[in-house]
């Protein structure tokens, strides 16, 4: 049975490729039929292929009372290489209508370079649940709708846990280090040798635990951590950010040898054979792992790499957003689209076909089960909310971590490496003072997540 899955999960990969590339697809025409808007034309939208099911069902639906409305779907697979689409449209002056991508400095970017259109409060930004609006507003205006929440968690091939006798549900999920290392200990003792999946040819999957391990620990221990880095009272090369280096070599020996050469459809293989059944990543992969793997039976866990059980948090935020570029040819039909998507039967319609958590305050769609645990702490509020707060650093640094942490996994030291990247982040600041001024006149120290 195993030779005959893994057999398909090949075929499935050899065909991933085709959906996650540059190429651009076309929604088919709807049936004729009525259409009193006057709205006509083509919309040009950028989105991961995963973001691009629920474009596409909610389009499709959107369709039928536009008949004369078209929709150009351009797909992209990595934060990375949209910002590298984004660069490349913006220099040729032909930028999309409008896009989904993750919320943050770069969005940021665009609004204050004038690429982005102000989103209305009504019929549109009212629609969105509460949380920290800093990654969404520029100027004192939106320019970005999250279209779900993003939750940093650790993802378990539950049907391997079973396998091997490990019962993790609400009431039962490892609450520190400690405990994270006993569940590995546990997978190890029933024969799972790697139970921890890495796909150390991507610089993300390899800096997916120390981005959860910053917002968690880092954060708990100094809620003011970047803007410290930034005042000089506190260093990538110093004592706290160090440890978590320590912290990530005592799980070596849970990550098999050949992650060094595993690239991400490589990692999920691993994932959903039971091979190495536990990763880390934000919550709504469990979509991209859907689509090839339908039926796994998957949960999603908090993160839990804090010293004291009692400093556990979840680690919650606005996710990827829609918005619409400021060069359109038709901002009143963008608008419109963007009003149905975030609707009560837009948004419902979206969450059930990209496999999201719903950030809409009105949402019909029956989400994941792989959620249950993650979504019941947040909306039960046991535990308190970390944000992902690595999108306010100053632009480029974020790069510059990945690509020193991806070093490290390969097999540089560790003092090396942080004080590689402290350089480079001082060159940063050199570089570009006005961004470290206007953070910090606007800054507003945070008290610590927990008590």
């Amino acid at each position: 049975m195993k030779r005959i899955l893994i057999c398909m999960l090949a075929c499935m990969m050899a065909i991933l490729p085709i959906f996650a590339g540059g190429s651009k697809e076309s929604a088919p025409a709807a049936a004729a039929s009525s259409d009193e808007s006057g709205l006509s034309g083509t919309l040009t939208f950028v989105s991961s292929a995963t973001q691009g099911n629920g474009i596409r069902a909610v389009f499709a639906e959107y369709q039928k009372t536009h008949p004369n409305v078209q929709l150009d779907l351009v797909p992209y697979s990595t934060v990375t290489d949209f910002e590298t689409m984004m660069t490349g449209y913006i220099a040729a002056g032909t930028m999309p209508d409008m896009y989904l991508a993750q919320v943050g400095a770069t969005q940021q970017e665009y609004a204050a370079s004038g690429y982005l259109l102000p989103l209305p409060q009504e019929g549109i930004m009212e629609n969105l649940v509460d949380g920290d609006p800093e990654l969404i507003m520029y100027d004192g205006q939106y320019f970005a709708f999250p279209m779900n929440l993003e939750i940093s968690s650790i993802l378990v091939n539950n049907a391997a846990a079973k396998e091997a006798g490990i019962t993790l549900d609400e009431n039962n999920y490892p609450r520190c280090w400690d405990e994270f290392i006993a569940l590995l200990d546990q997978f190890v003792a029933a024969g799972v040798q790697y139970p921890v999946a890495v796909a150390g040819k991507d610089s993300s999957s390899v800096t997916a635990w120390p981005f959860q391990y910053i917002y968690q620990s880092i954060y708990g221990e100094d809620a003011n951590w970047y803007a410290n880095v930034l005042r000089g009272t506190r260093a990538w090369n110093d004592e706290l950010y160090l440890e978590m280096f320590n912290k990530y070599d005592q799980m070596r020996k849970y990550i098999a040898p050949s992650a060094l050469g595993n690239d991400v459809n490589g990692m999920y293989r691993a994932f959903i054979t039971g091979e190495s059944p536990v990763f880390f990543q934000v919550m709504h992969t469990v979509g991209t792992l859907r689509n090839i793997a339908p039926d796994l039976d998957i949960i999603c866990l908090p993160s839990c790499f804090n010293d004291d059980p009692a400093k556990q948090t979840i680690i919650s935020g606005y996710g990827d957003g829609v918005s619409i570029c400021a060069d359109t040819d038709n901002p009143e039909l963008c608008l419109d689209f963007m009003r149905y998507l975030t609707s009560e039967e837009g948004s419902t319609i979206y969450t059930e076909n990209a496999g999201s958590i719903p950030s809409t305050k009105k949402n019909n769609a029956a989400v994941d089960p792989a959620y249950k645990v993650c979504l019941g702490i947040l909306q039960n509020g046991t535990l308190p909310t970390s944000t992902q707060l690595s999108r306010q650093w100053i632009p480029g640094v974020k790069e510059i971590m990945k690509t020193a942490q991806q070093n490290w996994f390969a097999g540089a030291d560790a003092q090396t490496v942080c004080d590689e990247i402290q350089e480079q982040h001082n060159r940063l600041v050199e570089a570009n003072p006005e961004w470290v001024e206007n953070f910090l006149n606007s800054y507003v120290d945070k008290e610590s997540y927990v008590d």
